[in-house]
């Protein structure tokens, strides 16, 4: 018998705002047996950087991409669930859709709300454009704050 799902992808990216959406897939992947993996993009394409504040940036992005892996792998661990964990740097939306087709995921898990809403009522979010180039299926998981 095929499991519902084999590998899934949780994207994180520090906020709170994902952690329901990291708890989601955790969930599923404990349910379905699925090995989940956990993707934090570092958003570096609107950095134009100078030696000294590339190093600055770099060392944040490094910072933030740890911590927020860091409690995922706990958080993983916890749930006693098999795991990996990446660190990217990009387009969010293109390096997640892009490392899913790399793997095969099944499924894709976003939180609705993360780290621009500017930009999110600019462009239109991460979330929005990972729906629309995914050929995965896509779980969008909400904040309870947003109504």
């Amino acid at each position: 018998m095929d499991e519902l799902y084999q590998k899934i992808i949780v994207a994180t990216d520090g906020t709170e705002y994902v952690k329901k959406a990291i708890h989601a897939a955790i969930d599923l992947s404990k349910l379905t047996g699925a090995v989940l993996h956990a993707v934090y993009v570092a958003d570096v394409s609107n950095i134009t950087p100078t030696s000294a504040e590339w190093v600055l940036v770099s060392e944040n992005i490094k910072k933030e991409s740890d911590a927020t892996l860091e409690y995922f792998k706990t958080e993983a661990d916890k749930a006693q669930i098999r795991y990996e964990t990446v660190s990217l740097s990009g387009s969010a939306p293109t390096e997640i859709v892009q490392y899913a087709n790399q793997i095969g995921a099944d499924l894709i898990v976003v939180g609705a709300t993360g780290k621009k809403t500017l930009e999110r009522i600019l462009l239109g979010s991460v979330s929005e454009k990972i729906v629309r180039t995914a050929k995965q299926q896509v779980l969008i998981v909400r904040n309870d704050s947003e109504k």
